[in-house]
């Protein structure tokens, strides 16, 4: 018997890996159409989006869940879950956004690592260092053609150069489907 099958445990099963056919023939065009890389960010188009004059403050989440760029990412993580959303602000000494560490840098930072080595990083390890941020008055149009010319998610919004709160994709998709 075989370590950690216990004692009502199966033997181990040898599984053949298949094989094709040998007239099966590869057709697929290469590169595949998808596997061209992205544009750069300077290379994104900006959508021009309808406007019906809704503001950024009549649609964004106001105030800001953030976290210290010494925070672990298990306690951002925490902080993820609890308040369902899918980045958290860094917020630096200055109470000036620095950054955002979102559920892909969270994704990324685990890779190759455990994930007690992964939950014990710092925010300021894995966050997407800066801040795309547009004012609380900006046409609800105008920053969505700065999300997707960016191809970004998230804008943090600002009053008189300070963050008050934060206007997402989520918060457009929720806005168009009418909820």
């Amino acid at each position: 018997m075989e370590f950690g099958t216990g004692a009502s445990g199966k033997a181990p099963v040898t599984i053949v890996h298949p094989t094709l056919p040998k007239g099966d023939v590869h057709t697929t065009p290469a590169p595949y159409p998808m596997s061209t890389p992205l544009p750069d960010i300077a290379e994104g188009e900006a959508l021009t989006i309808a406007d019906d004059g809704t503001k950024v403050r009549d649609l964004m989440h106001h105030g800001i869940i953030s976290c210290t760029p010494d925070d672990t990412v298990g306690t951002v993580a925490k902080i993820m879950v609890s308040n369902e959303i899918h980045a958290v602000v860094v917020m630096g000494d200055d109470n000036q956004a620095i950054g955002v560490v979102s559920q892909t840098d969270m994704v990324l930072a685990r890779q190759g690592r455990t994930p007690d080595e992964a939950r014990s990083m710092r925010a300021r390890e894995i966050m997407t260092p800066g801040c795309a941020t547009c004012d609380a008055d900006m046409l609800l149009s105008e920053a969505v053609s700065l999300m997707t010319g960016r191809r970004m998610h998230r804008l943090v919004v600002t009053e008189s150069g300070q963050p008050v709160g934060v206007i997402s994709m989520t918060d457009v998709v929720r806005k168009i489907i009418g909820e």
